[in-house]
């Protein structure tokens, strides 16, 4: 006859194993996708979105009155903020790349060069402003012209969609700005999405915008990566255009693409769900 001692310490056994077998399990998609978001530095390039929508707002500054446009750069702050938009694009990702891609790809990031890479993204993420990409224009006409590094370049931009995800961002920004104004108005005086939508392709047509970025970014791109060599560089052009590549980048594009969308609309959300907004 067995012991309480005895059936006490099968039990300790049976646990163990369970335990084991339950830390043995593979990771699940969302917390993949999760550690994807944060190691290819999406997180960090994000950061600077809250600000950029509240320096687009200052165009309008003078024209509305000052507690106007103090609720709308809040409502773009938590709207565009990375918490927000991290929830749906790792929801995104964990449901468009399979685990075993999502395995490679995060395998990719913490080889040297995906870490130099992400490295060089993130620095950059903060620094993109007219000030410092004159100085860096300004000190690249001192050199010779480098046909293979401008290859290389263009090449990186074109792999990455770098042009549609950049026309989004713009696109995004300036329909949430459009949206909360709109949701200040009095029901009967708001001219609704659809409406802002068609305004916004009328005054910044989708093509004439991303031939305006395709003219923009290599330049940009030299400035993110003016300290990565050009053999890290090829390396990260050829990861980009492998089939894994192409995979993780299309659902980059997609998950980015959905978030800046619903965030241009949750602007005028947060606007509504304000106490007292008819009096702003």
């Amino acid at each position: 006859m067995k012991t309480n001692s005895t059936r006490s310490m099968g039990t300790v056994a049976a646990l163990a194993v369970f335990a084991g077998s339950v830390h043995a399990q593979p990771a699940a998609p969302l917390e993949l996708a999760g550690r994807l978001f944060e190691r290819s530095g999406l997180a960090a390039q994000l950061q600077p979105l809250p600000e950029q929508f509240e320096q687009g707002l200052s165009q309008n500054r003078g024209g509305m009155p000052d507690e106007v446009v103090a609720a709308l750069a809040e409502a773009g702050r938590k709207s565009f903020g990375v918490a927000a938009l991290r929830e749906e694009i790792v929801s995104a990702l964990a449901q468009t790349l399979s685990v075993a891609d999502m395995k490679r790809v995060l395998a990719w990031l913490d080889g040297r060069v995906g870490r130099s890479m992400t490295m060089a993204e993130e620095s950059a993420a903060g620094k993109l402003t007219q000030e410092n990409m004159q100085a860096y224009f300004e000190s690249e006409k001192l050199k010779p012209a480098d046909p293979q590094r401008a290859r290389l370049i263009a090449e990186l931009v074109a792999a990455v969609n770098a042009v549609e995800i950049g026309a989004t961002l713009i696109e995004a920004m300036s329909l949430g700005i459009a949206v909360g104004m709109d949701s200040t108005q009095p029901v009967e005086k708001r001219i609704g999405i659809s409406n802002l939508r068609s305004r916004q392709r009328a005054v910044m047509p989708p093509d004439k915008l991303r031939a305006n970025m395709s003219a923009t970014f290599p330049a940009m791109y030299g400035f993110v990566y003016r300290q990565t060599g050009d053999a890290e560089l090829a390396a990260y052009v050829k990861f980009n255009n492998s089939a894994l590549g192409r995979r993780y980048n299309q659902a980059v594009t997609q998950a980015l693409t959905a978030a800046l969308t619903r965030a241009s609309v949750r602007v005028g959300e947060i606007i509504q769900g304000v106490p007292g907004k008819e009096k702003i």
